[in-house]
């Protein structure tokens, strides 16, 4: 997408410069592939200019990265989505796209992970 509609591009690693719709598809079903039987995490939902998340109470969030989406998503359900992450990480095709949207949500989980839990490994302690 060039911006010549009108709409705001956003900047996206995984999308790169083709954000066909197509595209969103195939990023939302990998999302929804991974959050499945993991219990109270949200629906991803491809749209013309994004996605939109909904939570199981109805609430939806519009995002406009696979970032946004995985941000959404991780908000419920961290530790048990985390191990599918992992899990599909390792059958995924290597650069497929698949793949990357994959490996942004579990950087983003072990992120998240790191936050939640703070290291007491101090010097002196």
């Amino acid at each position: 997408m060039c911006g010549a509609c009108g709409s705001t591009v956003y900047p996206d690693p995984v999308m790169g410069d083709e954000q066909t719709l197509r595209k969103r598809m195939l990023v939302a079903h990998t999302v929804n592939s991974l959050t499945t039987g993991v219990p109270g995490t949200p629906r991803t939902t491809a749209l013309a200019g994004g996605w939109t998340v909904t939570g199981p109470t109805g609430a939806t969030t519009l995002c406009h990265t696979v970032a946004d989406i995985w941000t959404a998503v991780l908000a419920g359900g961290l530790p048990r989505l985390l191990q599918q992450l992992e899990a599909r990480a390792v059958t995924d095709e290597p650069g497929s796209l698949a793949a990357q949207v994959t490996d942004v949500g579990l950087r983003l989980a072990r992120h998240r992970l790191l936050q939640s839990y703070p290291s007491n490994n101090t010097i002196g302690s």
